[in-house]
């Protein structure tokens, strides 16, 4: 137990320690960002993996909209939680067309569970056993849903292991 709980510490801090690197990579293009509170949107996608063990944390939240896939590093997921409004930067063609798969898998996936009428969705227990979730908003012209899926279920699993090979 002891070793577990220091190989988590080490890769928590080493896992950060590049974070600012990645912003100034050549393939962001700076100057196309966007912020839901300002854009109104009438369909859009919001997609991540988002740690809630021992504190939450997310390494990018991901919004494709009209055919622009933009990334959020701002943690402000974990600040405000259901009340989350995506401030991000525009990336990459190359990332867009993963993303492109991605969105579909995800969107197939959604499509096999049952709506409970509510306006968030949880699907398993979200950091229940130190884990996480995989964050999944969807607009579209005639409303606004949002899920959170259980990282701990296989077939979350393997969508988060998909958006984790998107580059920031």
């Amino acid at each position: 137990m002891k070793n577990l709980l220091i190989a988590s510490i080490l890769l928590s801090v080493f896992g950060c320690a590049s974070s600012s690197s990645s912003v100034v990579d050549s393939e962001v293009l700076k100057n196309q960002t966007i912020d839901l509170t300002k854009n109104n949107l009438s369909e859009y996608i919001v997609f991540g993996n988002v740690g809630l063990g021992w504190g939450c944390r997310t390494y990018g939240l991901y919004l494709y909209a009209g055919d622009q896939l933009f990334v959020d590093t701002t943690s402000a997921y974990c600040k405000n939680a259901e009340n989350y409004r995506f401030q991000g930067y525009k990336l990459s063609s190359t990332e867009k067309a993963k993303a492109e798969q991605i969105v579909q898998k995800i969107k197939n996936h959604l499509s096999t569970i049952k709506d409970d009428g509510q306006a968030i969705q949880t699907i398993g227990c979200p950091g229940c056993a130190d884990g996480g979730m995989l964050y999944v908003q969807v607009k579209t012209s005639q409303s606004l849903k949002a899920w959170r899926l259980d990282d701990m279920i296989d077939t979350h699993q393997k969508l988060i292991v998909d958006v984790a090979t998107i580059k920031r």
